[in-house]
């Protein structure tokens, strides 16, 4: 049995009909889709609290279960984080949640790499 958890940043409250954010750590809420066999089993709903800072909401998502992120875009220090906790990212997502994970499921979305991050983050400066 092949089971995903996959999240995707949502403008409003996170649902398949919900909107993709196109802004990873600033996103209203995260929805939380569990594949599995291709099938989408359940739909939750993860409040964004964790942007403190730019790993934090990546930390939450892995205390969540989540191995595989969609995104529209995504800056390099997020992205380095998921690196590090063993997250794929999968990004130039666009539409609604459930567009998203069929788009993921049709293998028709593109790995993130460090050259693919969101360009307004990568001169930002730490404070």
């Amino acid at each position: 049995m092949n089971k995903t958890r996959i999240a995707v940043p949502c403008i409003g409250q996170a649902d398949l009909n919900a909107p993709v954010s196109p802004h990873f750590g600033r996103c209203d809420s995260y929805a939380i889709v569990n594949l599995e066999d291709g099938k989408i089993k359940a739909v939750e709903s993860l409040s964004n609290t964790a942007h403190t800072e730019c790993a934090g909401s990546v930390r939450m998502l892995d205390e969540n279960g989540v191995s595989l992120i969609l995104v529209t875009a995504m800056g390099m220090r997020p992205y380095l984080a998921c690196r590090q906790l063993g997250i794929e990212v999968r990004h130039g997502i666009t539409g609604t949640v459930a567009e998203a994970v069929q788009l993921y499921m049709m293998d028709k979305t593109l790995p993130m790499t460090e050259n693919s991050s969101c360009e307004h983050h990568l001169n930002q400066r730490t404070e």
